[in-house]
C-alpha cells in the first residue's frame, strides 16, 4: 500500500476537486504532511484520508468553513453532541422546506396537465359548473403599494405559522376583477384587478389574515394566448350571460394556470376564469 498521494490522486479517490483541495491547504484546514525530502513536494498521507471524509461530511450537514475551525478544536464531546444536534435540527428543517417545494411543484405540474386536459376538451366554451370555496388572504388591488401592503399580510402569515409556506406564492395569485372589467377596452384600465387573492389551506382558516371566498355555481371558461387577446373571451361571457338572461353574483376570478412563472412565451399562457351566477 502506497503511504503518500499526490493531491491529484487524493482528489479522484475522494471525489473531491483538486482546487477545493489547494484551497483548504491555503487555508491551512488541511495541508499535505508528508514533504519528499529529495524534490520538496508535498504529499497527503492514507491518515488524511480520513480528514477529507470529515470536511466533505461538515460541509453536507452546513458547517461553514469557520465552524469548523473552531469543531476541530472542541476537546469536551458534550460540546462537540450539542453542536451536531444543533446542526441535525437546522438540516431537518430545510429538509422540511425542501419537502415543502417538492409538494409545490408536484401541485403545480399536476395543476397544469390537468387544466390543459380541460382547454384541449373545451376550448373556449363557457360552460356553468359548481365550484369549490377558496380560503386564502385577500388584498386590494389598485395600486402598486396594494401589492407592497398584501406581501406584508403574507409575512404576518409566515411568522406565526413557521410550518406555512410561501414558496412561489406568485404562481398562485387569483386575481378578482369587478364585473365591469367585461365593459373595459383600456389596457391601461385593467392593469390592476379590484382584489388578488393567494389561495392556502383552509387549516389556517382561523387566522385573522385568512378569508373564504365562496364561488358556488359558475360561468368557467379557459383562454390560451396573449392576456390582450383575453378581452376576446369576455365579450362572448358578457353575451352568453346577456343571451341567457344569466345574473351575476360575484367578481370575476381569473387564475393563472399557466404564466410568465411557467413559461417565457405569452402567447403561451392558460388562464381559467369563473364568474359566480344564481
Amino acid at each position: 500500500m502506497k503511504k503518500k498521494y499526490r493531491i491529484g490522486e487524493v482528489a479522484k479517490i475522494k471525489d473531491i476537486d483538486a482546487q477545493t483541495l489547494r484551497y483548504y491547504d491555503k487555508l491551512g484546514l488541511l495541508s499535505p504532511e508528508i514533504i519528499d525530502k529529495k524534490n520538496g513536494y508535498r504529499y497527503y498521507s492514507i491518515e488524511q484520508f480520513m480528514d477529507v471524509d470529515c470536511i466533505k461530511f461538515y460541509r453536507m450537514i452546513g458547517f461553514t468553513l469557520k465552524e469548523m475551525y473552531e469543531f476541530k478544536e472542541i476537546t469536551d464531546i458534550e460540546e462537540s453532541i450539542s453542536i451536531l444536534k444543533n446542526k441535525k435540527d437546522i438540516f431537518k428543517e430545510e429538509i422540511r422546506k425542501k419537502q415543502a417545494i417538492l409538494k409545490d411543484m408536484e401541485i403545480i405540474i399536476q395543476g397544469i396537465e390537468d387544466k390543459s386536459k380541460l382547454y384541449k376538451i373545451n376550448g373556449n366554451n363557457i360552460e356553468i359548473k359548481e365550484c369549490k370555496d377558496i380560503y386564502g388572504v385577500i388584498g386590494e388591488c389598485k395600486t402598486a403599494n396594494d401589492w407592497f401592503e398584501f406581501e406584508t399580510k403574507l409575512g404576518e402569515l409566515t411568522k406565526r405559522y413557521p410550518k406555512y409556506s410561501e414558496i412561489g406564492h406568485n404562481k398562485d395569485i387569483i386575481l378578482i376583477y369587478n364585473y365591469d372589467i367585461l365593459n373595459r377596452t383600456n389596457k391601461e384600465e385593467m392593469e390592476f384587478a379590484g382584489k388578488i387573492l393567494l389561495p392556502i389551506h383552509k387549516k389556517f382558516m382561523d387566522d385573522e389574515n385568512v378569508e373564504k371566498y365562496p364561488l358556488g355555481r359558475c360561468l368557467v371558461a379557459y383562454h390560451k394566448g396573449s392576456h390582450e387577446s383575453e378581452g376576446d373571451l369576455f365579450k362572448r361571457i358578457e353575451e352568453f350571460i346577456r343571451d341567457n338572461k344569466i345574473n351575476i353574483r360575484g367578481d370575476i376570478v381569473v387564475t393563472a394556470i399557466i404564466n410568465e412563472f411557467i413559461i417565457n412565451n405569452p402567447d403561451e399562457f392558460l388562464v381559467e376564469i369563473k364568474v359566480p351566477i344564481v
